[in-house]
């Protein structure tokens, strides 16, 4: 006995897949290509906390040598690149914030009535959820800014009269924009010509690292290998803003 099923309405799938990739705004998004960039709160003029110091991180006793940690030279250094309307072009990757909303259903009686769900159980702010790794350079910016940063933040916690928070930016960026293209070759392979643009971007307040997650893990060997180290921040709020009017 021959088996029947239901015919499909849409015939040419190609060719509606080919429409999507005509059109720049479902063309498909690399993920890949993001930027970085930590900005000082409205109270400061650095990005990185003035607190931040060799003298200030020797107070806190965790420690204990007399030779300056190196911080006052690091923040010179790296403050050129993060101050302004600089990218931080060190972080080489990123995990951003989720959404969690408990859900459950109810399989008992609530009040003689047997209830049908499911239900909103909670929500989950995720105000920790928020993951940066860094490249290792000669200068290590996660040893001398991130972990003094860390220790900091662990003595003092974030009062008013010690601002240890600073506001960070991930913009993800399209290759280019799609200009009107005939074939499928075009699409996949052609040139535009056409600079980058931002696609979305998240911003982040009040943040502060509270985790340094992996440091300096390698095994010896004779070929040089270029890593980095993983940072967790806390935040207060965020947005994630899709400019389709071209303004940041």
């Amino acid at each position: 006995m021959g088996v029947s099923l239901p015919s499909l309405d849409k015939r040419n799938l190609r060719e509606s897949f080919f429409e999507l990739l005509k059109d720049f705004s479902t063309f498909p998004a690399s993920q890949n290509l993001f930027l970085v960039k930590l900005s000082p709160p409205a109270n400061r003029k650095s990005a990185i906390p003035d607190i931040l110091t060799d003298e200030n991180q020797k107070e806190l006793g965790i420690t204990p040598g007399t030779k300056p940690l190196g911080i006052n030279k690091s923040k010179s250094v790296y403050e050129r690149y993060i101050d302004g309307n600089e990218y931080m072009y060190l972080a080489r990757g990123v995990d951003l914030t989720t959404e969690k909303v408990a859900v459950k259903s109810e399989g008992r009686l609530i009040n003689g009535l047997l209830p049908v769900g499911p239900f909103v159980g909670e929500k989950q702010y995720p105000d920790t959820d928020l993951e940066i790794q860094f490249s290792e350079t000669n200068i290590s910016f996660v040893d001398t800014i991130i972990r003094p940063w860390v220790q900091m933040y662990s003595v003092h916690g974030n009062f008013d009269d010690i601002d240890l928070t600073t506001t960070i930016t991930v913009y993800f960026i399209a290759k280019e924009q799609l200009t009107t293209r005939k074939t499928m070759s075009s699409v996949l392979f052609g040139s535009s010509g056409g600079s980058p643009v931002v696609r979305k971007y998240y911003v982040y307040n009040d943040c502060i690292p509270y985790n340094i997650m992996t440091a300096n893990v390698s095994e010896y060997s004779s070929d040089t290998v270029i890593g980095g180290a993983g940072t967790r921040w806390r935040f207060s709020t965020y947005d994630v803003i899709t400019p389709i009017d071209g303004k940041l």
